[in-house]
């Protein structure tokens, strides 16, 4: 008998790893520069510097290795989606970058003195078995530290995207069930996790991003071309119902408009705990 949670989790897995290696290049233009803002304030919260061993879990298309390379830290990095890993490695060729599951590191217990994830583990089936993974890679007194979006109470562009989307289309659309996206945004809930996998003096706090546009009418084509799941959500809408949404995009993007292009405020968690 098949197990139905097996196949969500596999078909989840298998669709973010898929439509993440298709979009590797716009997800380079388009969403990690703006990712990558945060990027400083966590390689500081692990302590990152000269010398010191640092695995960069979901690194994407190797921003936070880069830094983390300024910084002349040894830096490994991993990514499930091979073209991904590619860029990375283009990027960073100081760096050592796996094509790998955040799940089931292959790597040896104990190896690394900070394990960094900056927006990847809302990507993991099981964060959880995530979080312990790389528990088990860090050597005692390592620090770990990842980020998660906020909900949309408390993040403009995401309230923009998902709220145009409620009003003006539909959020059941035929995609892979997985976890919930903004479960990690609620700094209780990184709390209790952290702790859970055995990490200690664990602290959380908010930090500011800003999606950045040269129009408001760019919003929605390099969101469609650039990332997973919303991206895919808004794709799989009626020709109406995408209509409607872009309507609704493009007006709310305009009240973001500067003199230097829309920027519309967004925010993440930063989640930071030490491995006695």
């Amino acid at each position: 008998m098949t197990d139905d949670s097996t196949i969500t989790y596999e078909a989840f897995k298998q669709f973010e790893r898929d439509k993440f290696s298709l979009v590797a290049q716009e997800y380079d233009r388009a969403i990690a520069v703006v990712t990558s803002q945060v990027d400083e304030a966590i390689l500081d919260a692990v302590g990152a510097k000269s010398g010191i061993r640092l695995l960069d879990v979901a690194c994407g298309t190797g921003w936070l290795s880069a830094a983390a390379l300024k910084r002349q830290a040894i830096v490994t990095g991993l990514d499930f989606a091979e073209n991904m890993v590619a860029i990375a490695r283009v990027r960073c060729p100081q760096g050592s970058f796996h094509h790998g599951d955040a799940e089931n590191l292959t790597f040896e217990s104990g190896q690394f003195e900070a394990v960094v994830c900056n927006l990847g583990i809302l990507h993991f089936p099981n964060p959880e078995k995530a979080i312990a993974e790389s528990f088990r890679v860090l050597k005692p007194g390592g620090r770990y530290a990842f980020t998660c979006w906020t909900p949309p109470t408390r993040n403009p562009f995401m309230a923009l995207i998902l709220g145009s989307v409620q009003t003006y289309g539909s959020m059941d659309v035929d995609l892979p069930s997985g976890p919930p996206l903004f479960r990690f945004g609620d700094p209780t809930e990184c709390q209790m996790v952290l702790s859970a996998q055995g990490f200690t003096q664990v602290s959380v706090r908010e930090l500011p991003i800003k999606w950045t546009f040269s129009t408001p009418e760019d919003v929605m084509p390099k969101i469609v071309v650039s990332s997973a799941r919303l991206g895919s959500m808004l794709a799989m809408q009626s020709d109406e119902q995408r209509r409607n949404i872009e309507n609704a995009i493009i007006e709310g993007a305009s009240k973001y408009v500067t003199e230097n292009g829309v920027e519309i405020p967004a925010s993440v968690m930063l989640a930071v705990g030490h491995k006695p």
